[in-house]
């Protein structure tokens, strides 16, 4: 059964090694797109596979020259220890960080659950007061993310603007498409007019026809960003435009509980990675 998943789960996941999206991301670049490389795995509480992703975040940072990719890397918060420690955490974003910053290489830092944004936060302001290329991804679905959006903006944060793909409970997040929608246009509106160096990471088409208008009346830097394989047709629309456009690109062994999150995320999902995948695989 895994077997029969994983066929449809490449579509949207590099593969297991980062040999697999090193060669994804190269595919990517050499059509116009730039690449977001993200390890699969979270929610780390021993040492050895902490170690083993800051390992493998700097090998991917110096394999970006070596392919000849523009490429940034996304990382999650439990991936480097805080479920263990915030200062350790914090410790090996840093140590990540410096690599990258001597590279030229964009750090993104992933926003999981709802439990951890405080702290997530809080990581970002530090390290964003000493390192200029890092971001933050923020939910649309929650209450609050106007709002920190709003102060991240006062900062002139880099911010990367998700729906959000964790079940979180209704007194804290929006639980319709519709009222997610409405909280999505509202701070991208936001980021539109007072932001600046922000990703649009979404593969709604009403929003990103919204998002190509405000770029029309706006002088903004940002970018629009895309799962691996998902709406390719429209990535090539938006680059011939002249708009960035990026690529996000996970790989690793941990790829299931990934692609479950991502399905149940938004039933729309299901379509759309469907559709992809049909079009995909048209001879």
């Amino acid at each position: 059964m895994e077997k029969v998943l994983f066929r449809f789960a490449k579509q949207w996941i590099a593969g297991s090694t980062l040999e697999d999206a090193l060669k994804s991301a190269k595919i990517a670049y050499d059509n116009g797109r730039h690449a977001i490389v993200n390890k699969l795995g979270e929610y780390h509480t021993e040492q050895k596979p902490i170690d083993e992703a800051i390992t493998e975040y700097n090998e991917i940072i110096n394999s970006f020259r070596r392919w000849k990719i523009r490429g940034a890397i996304s990382i999650k918060p439990t991936q480097l220890g805080q479920s263990i420690s915030h200062k350790e955490c914090l410790k090996n974003f840093e140590d990540i960080i410096k690599t990258a910053t001597k590279s030229h290489v964009f750090v993104w830092i992933d926003m999981e659950s709802s439990e951890h944004t405080d702290e997530t936060l809080v990581m970002y302001y530090d390290l964003f007061s000493r390192y200029e290329r890092i971001g933050i991804a923020m939910q649309a679905n929650l209450k609050r993310t106007l709002n920190d959006v709003k102060d991240l903006i006062k900062h002139c944060a880099k911010i990367r603007l998700v729906k959000g793909a964790y079940k979180e409970d209704e007194e804290i997040a929006f639980t319709t498409k519709q009222d997610v929608d409405s909280n999505y246009e509202k701070i991208m509106r936001l980021l539109f007019e007072t932001g600046n160096e922000f990703g649009i990471a979404t593969h709604d088409a009403t929003l990103i026809n919204l998002a190509v208008k405000l770029a029309q009346e706006n002088d903004v830097k940002f970018e629009f960003q895309f799962l691996k394989g998902v709406r390719d047709e429209l990535k090539l629309k938006l680059v011939k435009q002249g708009f960035v456009v990026s690529d996000y690109i996970p790989y690793g062994t941990n790829w299931l509980p990934y692609s479950i999150r991502r399905l149940k995320e938004r039933k729309r999902n299901i379509l759309l990675l469907g559709n992809s995948f049909i079009q995909s695989h048209k001879v």
